[in-house]
């Protein structure tokens, strides 16, 4: 969260005299958590998150609050109107603080080009030639940090659909050990594979997997075992996409397979919510 949105307006007038009263205590509750949710993350929540995260998975929990026009969901997105407002207006003043940075910048960069062409003049190649090396080694650095990125909330929103589960965290040893596996050199594909690979594991299935957890499956042995297995040939049988395997898209979408349940059906993903 930026530091320059802390916190949002609340206008007590409004809260006592709108439809909000007609709710009960608890859902009163609940939507200012969701109030909270939404402006951390900037007005960004899928309204299957915040049924994943606020609710237990319960999402009837909203049906009151939705029905009274308290927020909308609007193309799977919760939508509050008084934030989305008070956003809008950080964002005009944000467009023009930048604006006026991006001229300070500009005329700073001029002079230090100036600066350095004069300064380089005299430097012999080979130390130009060092100084472009260490630009090239920064440049692998910046590299190595953005690939090492990850949007925790869609992981934990792909492992639950893999796994029918309902986990709600990713705790702090799981989110470090996933940064590491993506620095040892393995990929979101690889994580993804080793999910659905270990979910088909005949052991796993035996056991229910209860010993299936994003803390097991990015320690370093159990990725490199599973992400290395073939995924399953078994193909959809009942429902959308008969005939198809994991991996296959559906004809004229970006949904693909992401597994395949034992009673043969399709659970799907949009390339779109990739991890």
């Amino acid at each position: 969260m930026a530091k320059e949105l802390p916190y949002f307006k609340f206008e007590p007038n409004q809260w006592e005299n709108g439809n909000i009263q007609i709710c009960s205590r608890e859902e009163k509750g609940l939507f200012l958590d969701l109030c909270s949710m939404y402006w951390s993350r900037l007005g960004d929540v899928p309204f299957k998150l915040a049924v994943q995260k606020l609710c237990a998975g319960n999402a009837t929990a909203f049906d009151s609050l939705i029905e009274e026009g308290i927020f909308t969901i609007e193309d799977k997105n919760i939508c509050i109107d008084f934030l989305n407002e008070q956003l809008s207006e950080f964002d005009n003043v944000s467009d023009q603080n930048s604006k006026n940075a991006k001229i300070r910048w500009e005329k700073h960069r001029q002079q230090k080009d100036t600066s350095e062409r004069n300064a380089t003049a005299s430097i012999p190649q080979c130390e130009n030639d060092a100084i472009r090396e260490d630009e090239i080694k920064e440049d692998k650095i910046k590299d190595t940090k953005v690939s090492t990125s990850i949007d925790f909330d869609k992981l934990l929103i792909a492992f639950n659909d893999i796994t029918n589960k309902n986990c709600r965290v990713v705790n702090s040893k799981t989110r470090a050990q996933l940064k590491a596996r993506l620095k040892d050199g393995y990929t979101k594909q690889n994580i993804k594979d080793a999910i659905i690979n270990c979910y088909n594991d005949k052991h796993h299935k035996e056991s229910n997997h209860k010993y299936l957890t994003l803390e097991f499956i990015t320690r370093p042995d159990k990725l490199e075992r599973y992400s290395q297995a073939i995924v399953s040939s078994q193909i959809v049988t009942k429902g959308k996409g008969i005939g198809l395997k994991v991996g296959d898209f559906f004809e004229g979408t970006t949904l693909f397979v992401s597994f395949i349940s034992d009673e043969g059906t399709a659970v799907w993903r949009n390339t779109k919510d990739m991890l």
